[in-house]
Parts: structure tokens; C-alpha cells; sequence
């Protein structure tokens, strides 16, 4: 058979490192890869072990899982009876692929493996890390974006047992020529996002969290709604904002932003503006009484199954954000939303927690709405 690899897989080939990373732009094609040939060692072996890890379960499943099974079924080598979703591993001959997240810490400590895959490095803390490779035998692998200028994991490059490959759409001859636009569309848009997803480079930090909306007039005609975003406050804004999706690109209209307001005034606010409530609304969880209220009243209210808000941010960054030309309130938070500093005036990867009641409500849509791996061209 015949099975098309890239240079991720020739880099894996000739390695003589016992950790792997590599850091990339979108389209690469670092996890396809990567998935490609750990199978391929593992049909030359028996009685080995492959965990592979992210974040979270949802995200785990939503990317590397589909990507596993189409390879297991190009090598010939899927059978559905091996297959044991439920408790997350694939029978490989006498081998075992395993998957999990590390979001329960007895997974990460309690586990022992030969070979290991971790997708989306950067979302793991460094101690997650650190338990995951204490219990590797053999081969680790990394993969990631660099949409964060500060990781621990980019102090791996200067380690010695480590070979550290920074790759990028260039090195994956197979990508269609579609996608090859849109990542270089980034050229225009934003340097600092072509430096990431172009370039495969990190990003160099600015104060603003988002410095790449543009402003629309009507929405294009193809587009799909995604869902209404609910941020509860009271001092504080309560705010309602309406996501829609087209491609790799998001539009997004506030509809309320009231201080001083009750739940049942928010909610007669919703029922005046007119819309579908059927539709989804996306809210903050932390109010779970709020969610009830509204739910009684005929509103189709779900609390956000929350990520880290980095994950939230780096989901708008990755598409065209498209902001409707009266949405004053979210284009004054857009403007305002900044990242913390340290001392000496260096950002932290986490933005200042105010300005940003609207933009947690597009946050919590595209939490469970948009998975990061259908941004065409982006991933």
C-alpha cells in the first residue's frame, strides 16, 4: 500500500531523540502525521503501549481520534470489535493505543506506556508535563500551535535529548491550493497571526487581546447561526451577543448590554427584542438559578462547558472576526480588552479580567459550538 507522509513523518524517521517536538503553522499536517508514524512503528512491533493525550476529552475526540481511525483503516488495519471507545483504547495486534485527557490527575499519575502523543502541547500545564514523560519509557512526541509567546514548552529546544522542528503548510505538498490562500490571507490581515499560522513562529505580544476585527454592514447570506452568548452581571453588564459562522470567519452583533438589571428584566429584555428563543443560548455556568429562570420562560438556555479562557481567545484569533458596524459596546471592549503585565511591563498570558462582557459571551459559543480543528485553512 501506499501512504502519502510529509516531512513530519521523514523527521520522525531519522530521529535519534527520545523527545520530539514540533512546532507549526496551520495545515502542516504535524498531528496526521505524527499519527501516521507511530502506527507504522507499532505494526513492526508487539506488546507496546501508545497513550495519546490532550486537554480535554471533547477536544481529544473532536481531532486526533478521527484522524487515528481514517489512518488505521488506510493501513488495513481497523477492526470496529478492537475498538473500545468507551474505555478510550484500539487493539493494535497485541499493541494497545490508548487515549485520555488530563483534566482527572489520576490519569496523568497512575499510567504507564512505551511510546507517547501529546496534541496541543501548550494547552497542559508543565507539571502535566512533566508526570506524563515520567512515565514514558520510549518515544515522546509533541505537537503544537505557537499562539502563545510563553510556554515552558519552549524551553525544551535547548535541551539536549530533545530535537525541536518548527514546520509549517509550506512542508505538506498535499494541501489544496484553497487553503494555501486563506493561511496567506493572514499576510494583510494581521503580521502578528501570519507570524503564528503562516510562519509557524511565535507571536510577539501586544497589549490588546484582539487587534483583527473588522466591521460589517449585513450579514452574508450563506451564513450559519451559531447561538446567542449570555454574560449574567448586574453592576457589572448582563449582555446578550449573537454569533453566526461562514467558512473560517465569524460575525458577531451584541444585542443587550444592561447594568442594574434583574434576571426577570433581562429576561423580558430578550422576549422584547423579537428572536427566536428556541435558538441556542450559550451562558455563563457560574449562575446555574439564572439559567433555570430563564429556562421556564421558554428560553433555551445551556450553561458553556468552560476551557481555559486562553482556549476561547485563541478560537476567535484563528478566524476573521467580523463585528456589526453598530455593536458599540463590543467594539469599545475590543478596544479595551488588554493583556496582564508583570513588573516590568512584560504581558502574561492572561488579559485583565474587566472590558470583556461581550466577549465572554462570544467566548462561550464558540466553546461549544466550534470545534478548533473545522477552521478551514486555519488549522
Amino acid at each position: 500500500m501506499k501512504i502519502q507522509t510529509t516531512r513530519v513523518f521523514e523527521d520522525l524517521l531519522n530521529s535519534n531523540k527520545r523527545i520530539n517536538v514540533f512546532q507549526g503553522s496551520s495545515r502542516a499536517s504535524k498531528t496526521y502525521n505524527i499519527l501516521i508514524f507511530l502506527i507504522y512503528k507499532l505494526l513492526q512491533e508487539e506488546n507496546k503501549t501508545l497513550s495519546i493525550v490532550r486537554k480535554t476529552l471533547p477536544a481529544l475526540k473532536g481531532s486526533v481520534l478521527r484522524d487515528l481511525k481514517e489512518i488505521l483503516l488506510k493501513f488495513e488495519v481497523f477492526d470496529s470489535e478492537k475498538w473500545h471507545s468507551v474505555d478510550g483504547y484500539f487493539e493494535l495486534g497485541s499493541n494497545i493505543i490508548e487515549w485520555f485527557s488530563v483534566d482527572d490527575e489520576t490519569k496523568i499519575r497512575g499510567r504507564k506506556r512505551d511510546y507517547l502523543f501529546v496534541n496541543e502541547a501548550t494547552e497542559l500545564s508543565y507539571d502535566e508535563y512533566i508526570q506524563l514523560v515520567l512515565r514514558t519509557t520510549g518515544l515522546v512526541v509533541l505537537d503544537l500551535n505557537p499562539s502563545l509567546w510563553k510556554s515552558w514548552i519552549y524551553d525544551l529546544e535547548t535541551q539536549p535529548d530533545v530535537k525541536y522542528n518548527v514546520v509549517t503548510y509550506k512542508d505538506n505538498p498535499f494541501l489544496p491550493q484553497v487553503q494555501v490562500d486563506e493561511i496567506e490571507k493572514l499576510k494583510d490581515r494581521d503580521p502578528n497571526l501570519w507570524r503564528i499560522f503562516g510562519l509557524g513562529q511565535k507571536g510577539v505580544p501586544t497589549k490588546m487581546v484582539f487587534n483583527h476585527h473588522q466591521l460589517y454592514m449585513d450579514l452574508p447570506p450563506s451564513s450559519k447561526f451559531l447561538g446567542y452568548g449570555i454574560d449574567w452581571g448586574y453592576s457589572d453588564p448582563s449582555t446578550l451577543v449573537g454569533i453566526w459562522k461562514l467558512d473560517d470567519s465569524i460575525y458577531c452583533e451584541e444585542f443587550l448590554y444592561l447594568k442594574n438589571v434583574t434576571i426577570p428584566d433581562f429576561i423580558y429584555k430578550i422576549k422584547d427584542l423579537g428572536i427566536n428563543l428556541k435558538d441556542d443560548f450559550i451562558a455563563d455556568s457560574a449562575n446555574p438559578q439564572a439559567i433555570e429562570e430563564l429556562r421556564r420562560q421558554g428560553i433555551n438556555c445551556k450553561p458553556v462547558k468552560k476551557n481555559s479562557i486562553l482556549h476561547g481567545i485563541d478560537l476567535i484569533k484563528r478566524s476573521n472576526f467580523y463585528v456589526k458596524y453598530d455593536s458599540f459596546n463590543l467594539q469599545n471592549e475590543l478596544q479595551s480588552y488588554i493583556w496582564k503585565t508583570d513588573k516590568n511591563g512584560n504581558n502574561l498570558d492572561e488579559p485583565v479580567d474587566s472590558s470583556n462582557h461581550l466577549i465572554d459571551g462570544i467566548r462561550y459559543v464558540m466553546e461549544m459550538k466550534v470545534a478548533r480543528n473545522q477552521w478551514i485553512g486555519i488549522m
